[in-house]
């Protein structure tokens, strides 16, 4: 029956399945004193509405927010900008709105997972290698005007994804970037993009009309192969 809590700021850290299957809460307040939040935590809190996750938590345990559908304020860099090598596994079918504070989102930080959307702020200059691979639930996303890297299989098999904007701060697009996304019709390539790295953009099925920028010096290997 809970439906709201506030943690005072003496708690450093949340437990492992604290409030796991507390499926009236709506509401939780986490403090700028929380360092860490533990495995399940918030599992199975389908009522849960939103949640801010502070600059101060370093580490978050796997499937956090598993079975929850809200939307996550997330204020932690050192959540967002590090690199991962598997995917994490706690964002659940999230709406994310990133911290103004943030400044890189990090290798696959958000890949295989089931977020829905993402508002990413005029902070950040890198999206990194598979940071949304495999990301089936968004259709859009726009890039803010400060980002100058899209990396390597930033958006691999992001089969639902039907529209991207790509402003004209981007230099480079790193190979496989948009690989297998089948329902994007149409991209626009900046003037400010020098290079299409290798099958950035095969398989793109649906594809029908591609503008390049006067820009451009280098076309990779298999860009749009597959582009029927």
């Amino acid at each position: 029956g809970l439906t709201s809590v506030t943690i005072p700021d003496s708690v450093t850290s949340i437990g492992r399945s604290a409030f796991s299957g507390c499926t009236d809460l709506m509401s939780v307040t986490i403090p700028s004193s929380v360092a860490s939040i533990g495995q399940s935590a918030f599992s199975g809190c389908t009522g849960l509405t939103s949640v801010s996750i502070p600059d101060s938590v370093t580490s978050i345990g796997s499937f956090v927010f598993e079975g929850c559908f809200c939307t996550l304020t997330v204020n932690s860099r050192a959540i967002i900008e590090k690199d991962y090598e598997d995917a994490p596994s706690y964002w659940g079918s999230s709406t994310i709105i990133l911290g103004d504070n943030i400044e890189k989102i990090g290798d696959s930080v958000f890949a295989d997972s089931k977020i829905t959307s993402i508002t990413i702020p005029n902070s950040v200059t890198l999206i990194g290698d598979s940071a949304f691979r495999d990301c089936d639930g968004l259709t859009s996303i726009t890039i803010p005007d400060s980002v100058t890297t899209i990396g390597e299989w930033a958006f691999h098999s992001c089969e639902s994804l039907t529209s991207i904007t790509i402003p004209d701060s981007v230099t480079s697009i790193g190979e496989k970037a948009f690989y297998i996304c089948w329902w994007i019709e149409s991209i626009t390539i900046p003037d400010s993009v020098i290079s299409l790295g290798f099958s950035s953009f095969a398989y793109c099925q649906k594809l029908t009309n591609v503008t390049i920028g006067n820009g451009l010096t280098t076309i990779g290997r298999s860009a749009f192969y597959g582009c029927s």
